[in-house]
């Protein structure tokens, strides 16, 4: 419990006085239903795709692999998958746009806002994108 309460005052103090908050705070949930991921399975990622989300955790199903397979994981084993020119929700200063994957990076992507021009393009970890 502590540690929710200082997690709230730090993001409590941080908007106050208009300072960025990390991501990981911010963001609920690694996942959404129908997504399509990878999910770190003894050191290696083998894809999946999202059936449920509940409690910050993502309950998967894994390509190729009957169900018995199926499970809940945790942020930490989940990446989102995506392709160049997928079209995404970014997470940027607390809320969601609207835009699409540029180009897909080892632990990031780089993204474009949609109605926005060039100069707002960024690279973001994968816990900041979502369909």
């Amino acid at each position: 419990m502590k540690i929710k309460k200082l997690i709230f005052a730090a993001t409590f103090m941080a908007t106050c006085v208009g300072i960025d908050i990390p991501s990981a705070f911010a963001v609920s949930s690694p996942c959404s239903v129908g997504q399509k991921a990878e999910v770190l399975w003894k050191g290696k990622w083998y894809p999946a795709e999202v059936l449920n989300v509940k409690n910050n955790k993502c309950y998967v199903t894994y390509e190729g692999y009957d169900s018995s397979w199926n499970e809940w994981v945790e942020a930490r084993r989940f990446r989102a998958s995506f392709k160049t020119g997928d079209s995404v929700r970014i997470f940027w200063k607390g809320k969601w746009y609207p835009g699409k994957i540029l180009n897909v990076g080892k632990n990031s992507y780089k993204v474009t806002y949609t109605g926005y021009d060039s100069s707002w393009d960024e690279s973001v970890e994968p816990a900041r994108v979502s369909r």
